[in-house]
């Protein structure tokens, strides 16, 4: 402290000290009173200095709190921006991202689904047209007249999940018809969650003339959630057979005519059996080559048409038939399995 400051304050104090043992004048009065006034003013100017020293601290701790909360936004919008960044490189590349239900999403789609841990839940999907419907009913030992039959068509026929029980009593299998992946109404990349595919035992992936981006992202979500078995089928089989006959057979040909020679029947005959060759080693190689170049595991595909399954369960003999047996017993072991481990 100055000087300046302490005299006065020891002056104060001296004539306080004095006027204990000595009567003061009016004029001794007055300075001990002003003495003690100084005192008193200076006291409060100490006490105003320390509340500006505490309220300039106060300050420069908000104002570091600030700088923190600002860094730590701009950190936080920095990697939200570089993930949003990542996402939009993979999109370009074609690598979609992953989605992953939560148990509230679980619980709700196995609700919507009917989902019964005394069943086995299958889900046939694929493409618009792919012939799911016709599938279904031929698994089911149904005809499309049958009463119990799901609906077909040559355009997309089901807009919803459709829920299908086998028509057997014993039987403990449910067949799910699920609209058309890769359409307008559901992206490829979305379709798995939107539809609520997580919660399936099995799902049958249904393909056309060509391996869909649609298809591949079904088959990687389903290894990604490894308790899900699933297989590949190539549909409609007769009817692609048939359209590479008739492109091979001579011009006029009509294979529906009543008067064909043994000559055109043979010629027929022939070039079925070749055509019929050339399309399940190209179907093999085809769906071989896709999955190779997707890097997901090799999966036996299985060539075969509504009218071939349908006559296989009902143990009967169809010159149409290439997987379907196979096909069948196939699903039916993991069924069996599935329930015998009561997964």
């Amino acid at each position: 402290m100055s000087a300046l400051i302490l005299f006065p304050i020891m002056a104060a104090i001296g004539v306080m000290a004095w006027s204990e043992y000595f009567p003061l004048g009016d004029g001794e009065y007055d300075a001990a009173r002003k003495a003690r006034l100084l005192l008193s003013l200076q006291e409060r100017a100490e006490e105003a200095e320390g509340a500006r020293h505490a309220a300039e601290e106060a300050a420069e701790h908000a104002q570091k709190l600030l700088e923190e909360h600002e860094r730590v936004a701009a950190e936080d919008g920095r990697r939200a921006e570089e993930e949003r960044l990542a996402v939009e490189r993979k999109w370009f590349k074609g690598v979609r991202p992953e989605c992953h239900p939560s148990e509230q999403d679980i619980s709700r789609m196995r609700a919507q689904y009917r989902y019964s841990p005394e069943c086995i839940h299958i889900a046939v999907v694929g493409s618009a047209g792919a012939g799911k419907s016709s599938f279904i009913n031929a698994v089911r030992g149904l005809s499309r007249s049958d009463s119990m039959a799901a609906p077909t068509g040559i355009v997309e026929t089901t807009d919803t999940v459709t829920r299908y029980p086998d028509p057997y009593s014993n039987s403990r299998m449910i067949w799910y018809d699920v609209p058309g992946s890769g359409t307008s109404k559901v992206s490829d990349w979305r379709y798995f969650n939107d539809m609520g595919l997580y919660i399936f035992d099995c799902i049958i992936v249904l393909i056309g003339n060509r391996v869909l981006e649609s298809d591949l992202a079904i088959l990687r979500a389903c290894e990604r959630f490894k308790n899900i078995g699933a297989f590949i089928v190539r549909s409609k089989s007769d009817q692609h057979i048939n359209n590479m006959v008739c492109e091979k057979m001579p011009q006029g040909f009509d294979h529906c005519g009543p008067s064909m020679n043994a000559e055109t029947r043979s010629l027929l005959l022939q070039t079925k059996n070749e055509e019929r060759k050339t399309f399940i080693d190209e179907t093999r190689e085809n769906v071989r080559r896709h999955l190779e170049k997707e890097n997901l595991l090799p999966k036996k595909v299985y060539i075969v048409c509504a009218d071939a399954i349908l006559a296989v369960v009902n143990n009967l003999r169809s010159p149409k038939a290439i997987d379907e047996a196979d096909l069948l017993n196939d699903v039916g072991e993991f069924v069996w399995k599935r329930l015998q481990s009561g997964y």
